[in-house]
């Protein structure tokens, strides 16, 4: 979790019946050699659908700590409420808390509101937009200035599916400052799988974030980039 724009797209449930559904992982490592490294990590999401309205919770914590440093130390805690107007159309709330300390975000709060459009939505292919209002606190570590602030949080996300094998997925942000239009960030957030056969699939992913403001000594672009091979038995 390098970014501080989370995507949510890749976190929904393309499900339309009535109920709950979700998944909860938990992880806790101890490896012991030249220093203490530490691993933990908790995800869970959950979803409940009733007939137009959709509920969503999710939580995200990630820690890797060797010695006294942090390598990585981040979490979110995200609601999301859907409610569908038409076929095409679904207005959407929520509201997030954030923290990031090895990017220098102590806490951040959001809560925004707007419409969500669906462009097309096919058995290969799906296509979303939208751009809601989003109001933003942060408190920034070492910085005696809170920020306030008021912004656009837009997105399209799309999925691909091509020859019954690969999948392709992308989600794109631009979230301006309304009040300071050289105050901006975009992100990018994709997923590429490839089922190789019944047991092996192929995944890689590509995570980025340019911010114009981030905080001193946090560079304007942070990115991971991962690569992996999932085995079924």
């Amino acid at each position: 979790m390098n970014a501080q724009v989370i995507n949510i797209e890749s976190k929904r449930f393309m499900n339309d019946t009535n109920g709950w559904i979700g998944n909860a992982d938990f992880n806790f490592n101890v490896f012991n050699n030249t220093q203490q490294v530490l691993q933990f990590s908790n995800t869970l999401r959950l979803q409940y659908q009733k007939n137009k309205s959709r509920f969503i919770l999710l939580n995200d914590l990630n820690l890797i700590k060797a010695g006294n440093t942090d390598f990585a130390n981040a979490g979110y805690q995200h609601f999301r409420y859907n409610y569908k107007m038409s076929k095409w159309l679904t207005m959407e709330a929520f509201t997030q808390t954030q923290y990031n300390p090895v990017l220098k975000l102590d806490f951040r709060y959001l809560i925004g509101a707007g419409p969500r459009l669906k462009l097309l939505k096919k058995e290969k292919a799906r296509i979303y937009v939208a751009a809601l209002y989003m109001y933003e606190y942060d408190d920034i570590i070492n910085d005696d200035v809170n920020l306030y602030e008021h912004r656009i949080s837009s997105y399209i996300t799309c999925t691909f599916s091509i020859l019954k094998t690969v999948e392709l997925t992308s989600t794109t942000f631009y979230q301006p400052n309304i009040e300071n239009t050289r105050d901006y960030r975009i992100a990018n957030d994709s997923g590429l799988e490839i089922h190789i056969n019944k047991h092996f699939n192929f995944k890689s992913s590509f995570n980025m974030l340019y911010d114009t403001y981030q905080p001193e000594g946090i560079p304007d672009m942070v990115y991971s980039f991962r690569n992996g091979l999932s085995i079924k038995f």
